[in-house]
């Protein structure tokens, strides 16, 4: 189990970790085990005795020590095949042969013990229970303690590397060829968790690995036609995909929904209450607090605000919680003049905050004349659209008045910004540069959306498109701007 959660992280900065990601790594563990209870249930009926389950227990830690190495080497080879093959080859290739030889130990391992036994159903229940057991633990070990702290390369290698201790003393003498290959490859991975990254040029002031996803802050240098430099342009990513900017030459955090968001909410007069549910750079919090609203911000995890504050240059007057946005909006007992949902972790937004009884939730959280703001992904037609056609349905189901304005003509460049209003307490007239863009949804555009509800939690498939897209445009271009020299190698 741990080597399952650390596959799914391992993937995510390439591949999000989407439906696609967990689905395929659920699959090829679960295969992994298969495939480790029948050779193990094999070679134990072939030959039932200590060694055998030695070799299996230094080959798999030998595995688990390289998974690191192996998943970001199959990401380059493979990340330009279409997502979802290039997902599988890779979780085959790394997650599948660790898993495939531990599932091999339990059954060698009743094995032995049922021949000092007369009952071997007993036998493989306690060795089944405990090692379920382990598995548990080792999942909140790793999931709340581990990874948080100590990231992703580290608690791998060292994992491999107790996990062979045992069986490398055993077999030091018996099994002298393959002790030294272990020790070559754990002395090799050791060296490569401790080495000193290779130096692109390009400064990565900030980069952590956690529960969340990966967290990286990249300086790209600019300069003029003269090259004379200008100074840096500070990209914040997340799982690899952008979150924020911050430009020498103008000061600005933030991508084109910004300005639309603030011309969407100038009716609201300055002192305003506005929760911002995710922080990103903090470019739209400090774009409001600078137009004379009361800012609020939730964001869950605490590596962003410490970003936002450090490398971005949060306002200091942004009150910010540390929460998931929907258990604050349920539980902190205020009225907002406005509500934004600006939730993204990488190109996938959370599900559960955009059902029908999470609208309900804003609903009642909002003043009388309050508005909800949700900025989504550019994509309203096609299959990849289907995503935000159900979020706008659900919305028309939850008593909102609902306008739709991207802020571009080419989905795959755009984002969409919801603007509801509680029906019947408040008209909506806007007037701003993206008017002409507006979006008029007609019955049979949305007669495929969903209505989403808790009990049907379905946004992440419905958006599967739309994730997949933005994800495999975004490793195109940075790779494409990787071979030009012009970014830092975010997919190596």
């Amino acid at each position: 189990m741990a080597a399952e959660l650390l596959g799914a992280k391992m993937l995510a900065p390439h591949f999000g970790s989407s439906l696609h990601v967990w689905a395929t790594v659920m699959a090829v563990t679960l295969g992994g085990l298969a495939g480790g209870y029948f050779a193990g249930g094999l070679l134990s009926a072939r030959k039932n005795d200590t060694q055998p389950l030695m070799v299996v227990l230094l080959i798999g830690s030998a595995f688990i020590s390289l998974m690191p190495f192996l998943s970001t080497t199959m990401t380059y080879i493979f990340g330009n095949l279409p997502l979802t093959p290039a997902i599988l080859i890779c979780t085959l290739t790394f997650l599948f042969p660790p898993v495939f030889m531990m599932g091999m130990v339990s059954p060698l391992l009743v094995g032995l013990l049922s021949k000092e036994s007369s009952s071997p159903g007993k036998v493989a229940g306690t060795v089944y229970a405990t090692s379920t057991v382990g598995g548990i633990l080792a999942t909140f070990l790793t999931g709340f303690i581990i990874i948080p702290h100590f990231g992703l390369t580290g608690p791998a290698v060292v994992t491999g590397i107790i996990l062979g201790l045992i069986p490398l003393l055993f077999l030091i003498r018996s099994f002298t060829g393959g002790v030294i290959i272990w020790v070559g490859i754990a002395g090799w991975c050791i060296y490569k968790m401790i080495a000193p990254p290779l130096q692109p040029g390009i400064p990565v002031p900030f980069f952590s690995e956690g529960l969340m996803g990966q967290i990286m802050v990249v300086d790209y240098p600019m300069s003029d036609s003269g090259g004379r430099f200008l100074g840096f342009n500070r990209t914040l990513y997340v799982n690899r995909m952008t979150q924020a900017q911050l430009s020498p030459l103008e000061d600005e955090h933030y991508y084109a929904y910004v300005p639309l968001v603030v011309s969407l909410l100038e009716s609201r007069k300055p002192g305003s209450s506005v929760l911002v549910c995710g922080m990103g750079g903090g470019g739209l919090a400090n774009e409001l607090t600078k137009n004379g609203y009361d800012v609020e911000v939730c964001e869950i995890d605490p590596r962003i605000t410490q970003v936002a504050q450090k490398y971005f240059q949060l306002d200091a007057g942004v009150n910010v919680v540390i929460d998931d946005a929907r258990h604050h909006i349920r539980t902190s007992g205020k009225k907002y003049d406005a509500i934004i949902l600006d939730i993204f972790k990488g190109e996938e937004i959370p599900g559960h905050c955009f059902t029908a009884e999470a609208f309900r939730e804003i609903y009642n959280a909002l003043e009388d004349l309050g508005v909800l703001i949700i900025n989504g992904n550019g994509y309203y037609k096609g299959e990849g659209g289907r995503g935000n056609r159900s979020i706008y349905r659900t919305l028309l189901a939850s008593g909102y008045d609902v306008r739709l304005f991207p802020t571009a003509l080419e989905e795959d460049w755009s984002n969409i910004e919801f603007f509801a209003v509680k029906h019947g307490n408040a008209s909506i007239s806007i007037q701003h540069e993206w008017q002409s863009m507006e979006i008029f949804p007609s019955f049979s555009e949305i007669k495929d959306a969903v209505l989403l509800t808790d009990n049907r939690p379905i946004l992440d498939i419905l958006n599967r498109e739309a994730y997949r897209k933005w994800r495999y445009l975004s490793i195109g271009y940075f790779n494409g701007e990787m071979q030009r020299g012009r970014y830092f190698p975010v997919f190596q």
